[in-house]
């Protein structure tokens, strides 16, 4: 339950900065890149999602839309024998979407990462397996879908542990959790991260 709420925050937290009907440039996709752009996006149902920062009511630091979070065990001696978790979230807009990607562990390092059933939770309540969690809300209206068994893959392009570098694409289809006849489709995602430079 604590991670549902979890990730409903990553779509109702955010702070509306702009009127919804103002005219702004359509979002675009950033390049696939393996260099530590921190950059990260995909289109949901042909609708492009990249990672936008909301802002706190009372002041404060902005509320990130890109966080990327290991277990502590993701570390040496076993270096990635642990879960490796990518929000990648629009927390600016009132109509928003957000998506978790969760690998068990990446100890195999570049290649890749099936898919497979969520329970919606994340951390010890979650799967023993890579999973994928999204949330959308258009209109006042919040919808969460979950990854099934084979829904796709997210492909490691770089795993650069000691450098905190890691790119990826990926493509999957999730199913609304309370009607599951409802899919919707993840295409052309990627992702370009340093640890070391993130949301500084």
């Amino acid at each position: 339950m604590k991670t549902l709420i979890y990730i409903l925050s990553f779509i109702t937290l955010t702070a509306c900065n702009k009127d919804d009907n103002t005219e702004t440039p359509q979002d675009q996709l950033p390049p696939i890149t393996t260099t530590g752009a921190n950059t990260a996006g995909c289109i949901i149902n042909g609708k492009v999602l990249i990672p936008k920062n909301g802002s706190q009511a009372i002041g404060g630091p902005p509320i990130y839309g890109l966080n990327l979070v290991g277990g502590n065990n993701f570390n040496e001696p076993i270096i990635g024998d642990d879960y490796w978790q990518l929000e990648i979230a629009n927390k600016r807009d009132s109509n928003s979407a957000g998506i978790v990607l969760w690998i068990k562990d990446m100890q195999q390092g570049i290649g890749n990462y099936p898919i497979n059933q969520s329970n919606g939770e994340l951390y010890a309540d979650g799967p023993n397996n890579n999973q994928i969690i999204a949330g959308i809300k258009e209109n006042g209206i919040q919808k969460i879908y979950w990854s099934g068994n084979n829904s796709g893959t997210i492909t490691i392009t770089r795993f650069d542990y000691f450098n905190g570098i890691y790119s990826g694409i990926f493509s999957f289809t999730l199913y609304n959790k309370d009607n599951p006849t409802e899919t919707i489709n993840i295409t052309d995602g990627r992702f370009d991260i340093n640890v070391a430079t993130l949301n500084q």
